[in-house]
């Protein structure tokens, strides 16, 4: 067995580069549908049924009783009079409130996938060619 040559016996010829190749993952994002959200007002009529109240004080003079006065004037024996307490007026208003409450959510799902890459590779080959040396 022989002795490695030493470092002053050595020279370098050249540096090749072994190379391979990497993976690269280039994600594009496709639009595929859009929406779009508001909130539209709508009007609808109805017909609403309300009871109004009026009070009225009713006056009935009887023959044989005393005098009746009103407003300084006598109402003879037998007359009705009506006097309007008060009168309920309707008078229709608005006021807004919460019919229902509507969640927007967007999700984001994430999806695993494999797919089978070939990556190439460089590998350092040496073979010896024989020589013809001749033997004299």
């Amino acid at each position: 067995m022989t002795d490695p040559p030493s470092d002053s016996e050595r020279e370098l010829l050249t540096t090749l580069e072994l190379r391979e190749e990497v993976l690269k993952i280039e994600k594009r994002r496709e639009l595929i549908g859009q929406v779009e959200v508001r909130r539209e007002r709508r009007v609808r009529s109805e017909t609403v049924t309300v009871e109004l109240v009026t009070e009225v004080l009713i006056l009935s003079v009887k023959a044989g009783s005393g005098a009746v006065m009103i407003d300084g004037t006598a109402l003879p024996a037998g007359t009705v009079h009506e006097v309007e307490l008060y009168r309920e007026e309707a008078t229709p208003g608005k006021q807004v409130v919460v019919t229902q409450d509507v969640d927007i959510l967007k999700e984001r799902l994430v999806e695993t996938t494999s797919q089978v890459v070939e990556l190439a590779y460089e590998e350092l080959v040496v073979n010896e060619i024989p020589t013809n040396r001749s033997t004299e």
